[in-house]
């Protein structure tokens, strides 16, 4: 199985990395496993341009930068997509808002999805809010992922209380939950 995790933080140490992580422990062992930390990458916010249903169909985009270049192969041929992010103001980070932009080069004229149904996926989310401040993140994502791109939700965590950077330990119940997610896998 293929498998591409994005990290959406610009800290690669941080919560969300740490649970990222701990699914892909398990899944290294067996899997080819790619880790692409977004804010490493330069790309071009989406124009949503319409000359660009042309461009989908042979460059997939009228851009030439590390999302075309890099990210579309590996979204591509990715059997599972882990995505994670922590909550900046009250949304993900706006860098990995600025990638998902740009997966309308999936959707064609008839606003069918190419490319992306069947995949699976797993979102993460962090808060410095309690738990259920912003879980609303979470089904954000989750919700454009399985009802608009098709994809199948394997696995999402969403935690608060994340006032800073480091605080999840490998014995944290979430760490632990995403440990066995990705052992199960």
């Amino acid at each position: 199985m293929n498998i591409l995790a994005v990290y959406g933080s610009p800290n690669k140490h941080g919560n969300t990395a740490t649970v990222t992580d701990a699914i892909l422990t398990g899944l290294c062992k067996k899997n080819q496993v790619d880790r692409v930390y977004l804010y490493d990458k330069v790309f071009h916010d989406c124009l949503a341009c319409e000359e660009a249903k042309e461009f989908h169909k042979e460059k997939y985009c009228q851009f030439d930068d590390d999302f075309t270049r890099e990210l579309i192969p590996l979204i591509n041929t990715a059997d599972l997509i882990i995505i994670s992010s922590p909550v900046w103001f009250g949304q993900i980070t706006g860098t990995l808002k600025t990638f998902i932009d740009r997966w309308y080069t999936y959707i064609e004229d008839d606003f069918n999805i190419r490319i992306l149904p069947g995949k699976k996926f797993i979102t993460i989310t962090s808060s410095a809010a309690p738990d259920d401040v912003f879980k609303s993140v979470s089904d954000y994502l989750n919700y454009w992922l399985t009802t608009f791109f098709k994809m199948e939700q394997i696995g999402s965590f969403h935690f608060g209380s994340m006032y800073e950077s480091g605080l999840l330990k490998v014995d944290s119940q979430i760490v632990i939950d995403a440990t066995n997610l990705g052992n199960s896998l």
